[in-house]
């Protein structure tokens, strides 16, 4: 039986997809909101030029990004692997520069300046401070990063060749018109699941700038 058409080979996308989004949730969301945080907080050299080039990248489309991408990961020996679209799919400038807007107005420079009188250095900054204020925007972040992993086609399709590293988006792809609807379901059901459990701090957080307002 054709791998594409069995049972094992949907079983396996979804494990991919699994492994794959769930592992570059996790960097991708710790390294965007630090990112956010180090821009908007402290004062490091070209921190300006890192918020422009941050911004540029963000809307920069995915297509562009794909073939420099797959260079630099063949150039690593990881082309066809589930850890090399790991690496490439991790920088997420949008939750950068999302973390920079909201810990520029969630942090002024007086809660900083105390912070440093009580002693705080950069990393109880952001232990102390920057973590218990921006539980709303780790939420958020969360969200739209999984929401564009769980369904990122474009990456995958260039990193990924053997049937049997696909994700579930290019296995859309392969059973097009063979239980299409299925394999689509199962795509559906994580993303509404993590917008009804994070759904008050999505708004809250959403919402959270016209309060302070």
């Amino acid at each position: 039986m054709d791998f594409a058409n069995s049972q094992a080979g949907v079983l396996a996308w979804v494990r991919n997809s699994v492994v794959f989004t769930l592992a570059a949730l996790t960097f991708s969301v710790l390294s965007s909101i630090t990112a956010g945080f180090v821009m908007a907080i402290l004062y490091i050299p070209f921190r300006k030029t890192m918020i422009v080039l941050t911004l540029i990248t963000m809307l920069i489309p995915a297509t562009a990004m794909a073939m420099p991408l797959y260079v630099l990961v063949d150039h690593i020996h990881l082309n066809d692997t589930i850890l090399g679209l790991i690496i490439a799919s991790s920088y997420y400038p949008f939750g950068a520069f999302l973390s920079y807007l909201y810990f520029s107005s969630a942090m002024p420079g007086d809660l900083v300046g105390m912070g440093r009188i009580d002693g705080l250095g950069d990393w109880g900054l952001f232990y102390h401070l920057g973590i218990p204020l921006s539980k709303s925007l780790w939420s958020i972040v969360t969200f739209f990063s999984f929401i564009n992993l769980w369904n990122s086609y474009q990456l995958p399709k260039v990193l990924l060749n053997a049937p049997e590293h696909s994700t579930l988006p290019m296995g859309l792809e392969l059973l097009y018109g063979k239980g299409t609807a299925t394999v689509g379901i199962l795509m559906l059901i994580p993303a509404v699941l993590l917008y009804l459990l994070s759904q008050r701090s999505i708004e809250r957080g959403i919402f959270s700038g016209a309060v302070t307002g």
